[in-house]
């Protein structure tokens, strides 16, 4: 009766679904692993904070912070304001009785996403590019020794050109950079390998009968 039961049909159709809904968590696990563009410039924005912090010192634990992002960039306003606060700092949006509480004042000038030239993974493989994620600008900080610095943050990946389209966000022009166009090498040298290859098959198939 056990035996009955694995062989009927409709345990064999669930059983197949059940796989292929596997694949599809596989799947998706391995895209998540590939941040977006934008998630990329929230890490751009923490280390920007991070190294901002270094140069307060540790027993300062209050910081009158002022942002200038601009329309383009005013999403990154709470995750700094987050990051810092993550470093034990708190927070004054206004002037305090204390002038000695450190100023910092940030400054994010642009940002944008640069693809490099198209290549692939092996002959047959997917399309890759070098993704280069920039954002640049200046911060005032009343403690530093210069008292304005400049700061230019990248990170430079490699991600799969059709995976692009998923990484980018259309409601933030930033996040979107130009698609290099394929090798005209490889575009050209795939198609020809594939059909060099059919027609040896096609000479083996009838070299073989002639002998035959």
């Amino acid at each position: 009766m056990l035996n009955n039961f694995f062989n009927n049909s409709s345990f064999g159709l669930n059983k197949t679904l059940f796989l292929i809904f596997l694949l599809i968590i596989a799947s998706a696990n391995l895209y998540c692993q590939t941040p977006t563009n934008l998630e990329v410039f929230y890490s751009l924005t923490d280390s920007l904070v991070d190294n901002i912090v270094k140069e307060i010192p540790d027993n300062e634990s209050k910081i009158l912070l002022t942002q200038n992002l601009g329309q383009s960039y005013s999403l990154f306003s709470n995750s700094i304001i987050t990051r810092f606060k993550k470093h034990g700092k708190e927070i004054l949006n206004n002037p305090p009785d204390d002038l000695n509480i450190p100023l910092v004042d940030i400054v994010i000038e642009g940002a944008g996403v640069e693809y490099g030239e198209m290549f692939r993974d092996g002959w047959f493989g997917s399309h890759y590019v070098q993704r280069y994620s920039t954002i640049f600008g200046n911060y005032l900080l009343t403690f530093s020794e210069r008292v304005k610095r400049d700061f230019e943050l990248t990170h430079l990946d490699t991600v799969k050109v059709e995976d692009i389209q998923y990484l980018e966000n259309e409601s933030f022009p930033f996040t979107k950079g130009k698609i290099p166009s394929e090798p005209f090498i490889s575009g050209f040298a795939e198609p020809l390998i594939a059909i060099t290859t059919v027609a040896v098959v096609i000479a083996l198939f009838f070299t073989i009968r002639s002998s035959d």
